[in-house]
C-alpha cells in the first residue's frame, strides 16, 4: 500500500482505506477505485524483486502517489504452466486532502488526455498511456539489467482484477473477460504489421530469430511458422545484403530505410550551408591555448573553423572528448555565438553543465520545449551522439534545419546504444567524416592505455591478453567466490570508497556486492554510528553517515541527476545530506527521492565515468559495448573477477564479452535495388535464380 507521506500511517491498512473510499462516495453507481492490470515479465531471469521494483517504477512514473493519490500493488505470480505475471494495482479516484486524515476531491486533472491531431480532438485513453509508460519503464529496466529482451507492442491488452465483490462485478464475468482478453492477445500477435512494427521500434534491422522470438507465445507451431512467414513476405519488407551481394542475414523495412534516408537528406541540406563565423579568431585563440594538446586542438579546428554545417567528434573512452567539448564552448561563447548543449541522459547533462555549458537540455526536454527555446543561429553541440535514437535524430535535425543552426555531434558509435532503434550516429560519421580523439588519456599505465585502446577497436581477445598479463583477470569455481574474492581485494585497496567502483551488469547481482561490502565496513568500523531504515520495493535498507549511494531519479530543485554518485554526510529521519562526488552539498527526504547503495552500479550507470580503482564482475551477461565501457572506465587499477560456473573458459569470455550489439542503421548494409544500382545486377540475378529454385534465402 503506497501513500503519500503527509497521510496517516494507518491508511496503509487497506480496509481502513476502503472504509474511506466507500463514506466518500454516495451515489450508487460511482467509481470508487481506478483498476488497471499490468503484465509483468516471465523471463527466467527476474525475481520477484526485481518484479517488484519494476512495478515501483512504473507506479512512480505515473506519479499517482506524488498527486496525492493512494495506490495498492499486489502482484500474482503464475498458475502453473502459465507465463503470466501481472500485478493489479488500485487507484483512489480522490486525493487526500492536505491535513492527510480524509479524503476530498476527485483527481479530475489526471483522468485521459486530450490532444489534437491536424486541427481535430484526440483522447488518449486511460489505459493506453498507462501501458505505454510501463512498456517505457520495462525497457528501461532491461536494459539497465543489461537483458537482450524488450517488450512487444503486443502486451497492451489489459486484464480485469479479479477481488472484492462490492468494488468489482461477479467473477463468472471478470473469467469470460478475461478469457476474451486472451483471443484478443493472440489475435493482436497474429497481425504481422503489429509485430514488424514491435521489432523495428527498437532495431533497425532484425533477424528471422527476432521474429519467431516475437511470436513465441502462439501455442500452434504451424501457426507460428506461417506468421514468421506471412511477416518477412511482406512488401513491407526489405532483405539487406552486404556489397558483395552475399545476403547479411538481416531485414528491415521501407518505413525505416525512408526514415534514415530523410535525416540523411536534411543533414545535407544543414551541412551544404556555410558559416563563416569568427572563423579567423577563433583559429587564433585556438592556437594560443595552454594545457591542450595538439591531437585536442585539431579536434577544436575540425569543430569549430568547417564552414560547414554537421560537425562530427569521434572520441574513444578516455582521449578527453569531454574536455575538448568544454575549450569549446568557452572559445565560441567568447567570441558572442549563442551555444545550446544537448544529451541524449539527465547524467550526460550534468555533465556539460560541469564543464561550463550554461544552457543545456535533454535531447527530448529540447525537442518537447522547442517553441520555448530560441536558437536561431545557434552553435548546438551533442554530446554522447550515438545513445541519441533514430525517430528523435528526425526531429532534431528538423528543427536544426529549421532555426539556420550549426551542429556539433559527439560520441562514440562503440559505446552502448540508444535502448530505441538507432545507429544513425555512426552512419553520420562515414557520411560526412570526422575527427577521432584515439589518444588514450584516462588511464595511468602505459599497458592500461593499450589494453583500453584494444577494447575501444573491439579487440576483445587483444584485450584480455593484455589483462591476464599483468594479472588483472581471475576465475574462481562458483559466483559466490567470484564476490568474496572480489568484496576482499576491495576492502584492501588504498583508494577511499568513493574512489572506487564495483561494476557489473545485473542488477541483482549489484544489491548482493552493495549488501555485501556494506557488512564488510560496519564489521570493521568504517560504517559507525546511528542507522536508519526504509522499506524500499518490499525489501528493508539502511543507511549511515559515510555510505556510499546512487540516486535513481533526477529532481530539478535538488538539482540531482539520476545516477549520480554521493556519499552521505548526515542521517536522520526525514532528512539525508549527501556530499555528490562533483563536490555539491544536497538535502533531502529519503521517502522522497530514489537512491540505493552506490558501492557497485550496473555498467549503464557509469558511461562517461572516471574511476580510480574499477572491480569488474562477470557473469555472463555481456556485449562487445557493455564489455568496452566497463574496461575502459579505471584510471589506476582494473581487476576482471569470473566464476566457472557461466563462463568456462577464457575462450567463453572471449566469445561473451564479444556478442554483437545489434544497433546499426539499416543503411549500412545494401537492399536489391541498390545492389542493382551499383553494378552489382548480374551476381544478384544469378542468386535470384538460385533462391527461385531452391527456396533458399539469398
Amino acid at each position: 500500500m503506497l501513500i503519500p507521506d503527509y497521510v496517516n500511517q494507518d491508511f496503509k491498512n487497506i480496509q481502513t482505506l476502503m472504509n474511506e473510499v466507500e463514506r466518500t462516495e454516495t451515489r450508487e453507481n460511482s467509481k470508487l477505485l481506478k483498476d488497471i492490470v499490468i503484465a509483468l515479465p516471465d523471463e527466467k531471469e527476474l525475481n520477484l524483486e526485481h518484479r517488484i521494483e519494476l512495478t515501483h517504477r512504473i507506479v512512480d512514473a505515473m506519479e499517482w502517489v506524488q498527486n496525492g493519490l493512494g495506490v495498492q500493488i499486489d502482484i500474482h505470480k503464475p498458475q502453473i504452466g502459465d507465463k503470466n505475471w501481472h500485478v493489479h494495482i488500485l487507484v483512489t479516484t480522490r486525493r487526500f486532502k492536505e491535513n492527510g486524515e480524509e479524503l476530498g476531491d476527485k483527481a479530475v486533472d489526471l483522468e485521459a488526455k486530450f490532444i489534437t491531431v491536424k486541427g481535430q480532438w484526440r483522447i488518449i485513453k486511460d489505459h493506453k498511456m498507462i501501458h505505454e509508460i510501463a512498456k517505457e519503464e520495462t525497457n528501461a529496466y532491461f536494459a539497465e539489467l543489461g537483458l537482450p529482451y524488450r517488450v512487444d507492442e503486443t502486451s497492451e491488452v489489459p486484464g480485469k482484477h479479479i477481488g472484492p465483490r462490492r468494488i468489482r462485478n461477479l467473477i463468472n464475468e471478470v473469467l469470460n473477460e478475461n478469457e476474451l482478453r486472451k483471443e484478443a492477445h493472440l489475435k493482436i500477435i497474429n497481425d504481422a504489421d503489429v509485430i514488424t512494427d514491435s521489432i523495428t521500434h527498437y532495431k533497425s534491422i532484425f533477424t528471422k530469430q527476432d521474429v519467431e522470438k516475437a511470436v513465441k507465445d502462439i501455442p500452434d507451431l504451424t501457426a507460428r511458422e506461417q506468421l514468421v512467414q506471412k511477416v518477412l513476405s511482406s512488401n513491407r519488407i526489405l532483405e539487406l545484403y552486404h556489397d558483395d551481394g552475399e545476403s547479411s542475414k538481416y531485414f528491415t523495412t521501407i518505413e525505416v530505410q525512408n526514415e534514415e534516408t530523410r535525416i540523411i537528406r536534411i543533414a545535407n541540406k544543414i551541412n551544404d550551408r556555410v558559416y563563416y563565423n569568427n572563423i579567423y579568431n577563433l583559429k587564433s585563440d585556438i592556437e594560443g591555448l595552454a594545457n591542450v594538446s595538439e591531437e585536442q586542438k585539431q579536434a577544436l579546428r575540425h569543430i569549430l573553423l568547417s564552414t560547414s554545417g554537421v560537425r562530427v567528434l569521434r572520441g574513444r573512452a578516455g582521449t578527453g572528448k569531454s574536455y575538448v567539448l568544454a575549450k569549446a564552448h568557452k572559445l565560441a561563447t567568447n567570441r558572442g555565438q549563442k551555444v545550446i548543449g544537448l544529451a541524449p541522459t539527465h547524467k550526460a547533462v550534468s555533465e556539460l553543465r560541469s564543464k561550463g555549458y550554461t544552457e543545456v537540455y535533454t535531447v527530448k526536454g529540447f525537442l518537447y520545449n522547442r517553441k520555448k527555446i530560441f536558437m536561431q543561429d545557434s552553435l548546438i553541440v551533442v554530446d554522447e551522439a550515438g545513445m541519441v535514437g533514430t525517430k528523435a535524430y528526425a526531429e532534431l535535425f528538423r528543427v536544426v534545419r529549421n532555426n539556420y543552426c550549426q551542429l556539433i555531434l559527439a560520441g562514440d558509435e562503440k559505446q552502448l546504444a540508444s535502448i530505441e532503434r538507432g545507429g544513425m550516429f555512426e552512419m553520420l560519421s562515414n557520411i560526412f567524416g570526422s575527427h577521432v580523439l584515439v589518444n588514450i588519456r584516462r588511464q595511468s599505465k602505459n599497458w592500461s592505455r593499450k589494453a583500453a585502446m584494444e577494447f575501444a577497436e573491439s579487440n576483445i581477445l587483444s584485450g584480455i591478453t593484455l589483462l591476464r598479463q599483468n594479472n588483472c583477470v581471475r576465475f574462481d569455481n562458483t559466483l559466490q567466490d567470484s564476490m568474496s574474492k572480489l568484496i576482499y581485494n576491495w576492502s584492501l585497496s588504498k583508494f577511499k570508497p568513493h574512489e572506487k567502483l564495483v561494476i557489473t551488469v545485473r542488477n541483482k547481482d549489484v544489491d548482493i556486492l552493495n549488501s555485501s561490502i556494506r557488512s564488510l565496513l560496519k564489521a570493521n568500523g568504517t560504517l559507525k554510528g546511528k542507522e536508519y531504515r526504509r522499506s524500499i520495493a518490499g525489501r528493508e535498507e539502511s543507511y549511515m553517515v559515510g555510505d556510499r549511494i546512487v540516486f535513481q531519479t533526477s529532481d530539478k530543485d535538488l538539482q540531482i541527476q539520476n545516477s549520480e554518485f554521493a556519499t552521505l554526510t548526515s542521517v536522520s529521519k526525514n532528512k539525508f545530506i549527501a556530499k555528490i562526488d562533483t563536490g555539491k552539498e544536497v538535502s533531502f527526504d529519503p521517502g522522497k527521492i530514489q537512491f540505493k547503495h552506490g558501492y557497485a552500479s550496473t555498467v549503464y550507470k557509469v558511461q562517461g565515468a572516471s574511476i580510480k580503482d574499477v572491480y569488474v564482475l562477470h557473469n555472463g551477461v555481456s556485449n562487445i559495448s557493455s564489455s568496452y565501457v566497463a574496461m575502459t572506465r579505471h584510471i589506476e587499477n582494473l581487476k576482471l573477477y569470473c566464476n566457472n560456473e557461466a563462463t568456462k573458459s577464457i575462450n567463453s569470455l572471449i566469445n561473451q564479452l564479444s556478442r554483437p550489439n545489434e544497433k546499426s542503421a539499416s543503411i549500412t548494409l545494401k537492399t536489391a535495388h541498390d545492389l542493382r544500382k551499383n553494378g552489382q545486377s548480374q551476381l544478384f540475378l544469378v542468386k535470384f535464380l538460385v533462391k527461385l529454385k531452391t527456396g533458399l534465402s539469398l
